[in-house]
C-alpha cells in the first residue's frame, strides 16, 4: 500500500426503530463521495437503546489510498463557511492522542444530497484518522493540504 497521510475513515449513524435503515444508509452514504461509493462497504448491528427499543447501528470504512481520497473529495463537496468552522474549531473536534478527527453531518439534510455540520443528535458521523497521530499543529497543515480546512 502506498504511503498515505490518511489511515482510515469510519462513516456511523443510527437508525431509531421509528427510522428505515434504508433511508439511514442512503443519508450515510450521501456523505461519501460518489466516485467513492463503490468502494464502501457498510456493516449493519443492532443494538438495545435507552428504552429497551432496538437502534440499527450502520457503519461504512475506507483505508489508505481510497481513504485520503474521501478527505480530498469531502473538502470540494463542503462550502467555505463549512470549512472556516471546521477550522476555527478543530482544536475541539481533533484528538492528539488517537490522531483522529471527529466531524458530525446532519442526517436529514444528507438523505436529501446536502453536506451540513451539525451538533445535533440526528448525525452522521465521520471519524478521520491520520498516520501516527501528528500534534494539533501539524494535523491542521495535513488536512489544509487536502483541502478540507479553510
Amino acid at each position: 500500500m502506498a504511503y498515505t497521510r490518511v489511515v482510515r475513515v469510519e462513516l456511523a449513524a443510527h437508525a431509531h426503530a421509528t427510522e428505515d435503515p434504508e433511508k439511514v444508509e442512503k443519508a450515510l452514504m450521501n456523505v461519501v463521495p460518489e466516485a467513492l461509493r463503490n468502494k464502501v462497504r457498510t456493516e449493519r448491528a443492532t443494538v438495545e437503546g435507552h428504552y429497551n427499543n432496538p437502534i440499527t447501528r450502520i457503519v461504512a470504512r475506507l483505508e489508505g489510498k481510497d481513504a485520503e481520497e474521501f478527505v480530498k473529495r469531502l473538502g470540494e463537496m463542503l462550502n467555505e463557511q463549512d470549512k472556516k468552522i471546521l477550522t476555527a474549531l478543530f482544536d475541539s473536534r481533533y484528538d492528539e492522542r488517537s490522531g483522529r478527527l471527529f466531524i458530525r453531518f446532519s442526517k436529514q439534510d444528507a438523505y436529501m444530497g446536502e453536506l451540513r455540520l451539525y451538533d445535533g443528535d440526528d448525525v452522521v458521523h465521520v471519524v478521520i484518522q491520520l498516520r501516527g497521530a501528528p500534534r494539533l499543529k501539524r494535523a491542521e497543515e495535513i488536512l489544509r493540504e487536502l483541502g478540507l480546512l479553510a
